[in-house]
């Protein structure tokens, strides 16, 4: 996967794109793997990911040279998460 709009939005469902009301820095919002997630890059180029899955939300800052990468760090840190499917 190369992070481009394309080939995100082929497998995932993209929801909006923006800039942020506290900083003013682009942000988008993804369904990955059943999960609502926000990328947004930093002010110093790094990369900020948060996941809302209603009843748990995380967040990571990752390391970053562009958008692109910033879209497959958020695939592969939702993609590494455990499915336990026991009720």
């Amino acid at each position: 996967m190369d992070g481009s709009f394309e080939q995100m939005s082929n497998c995932y469902e993209f929801i909006e794109s923006r800039q942020s009301d506290e900083c003013g820095c682009p942000e988008e919002d993804w369904i990955i793997g059943m999960l609502y997630t926000t990328i947004h890059i930093e002010p110093d180029g790094s990369g900020h990911i948060f996941i809302d899955s209603g009843n748990w939300e995380d967040e990571k800052l990752v390391p970053t040279k562009s958008i692109e990468e910033l879209r497959v760090a958020a695939v592969n840190w939702v993609e590494s998460f455990p499915i336990n499917n026991e009720l």
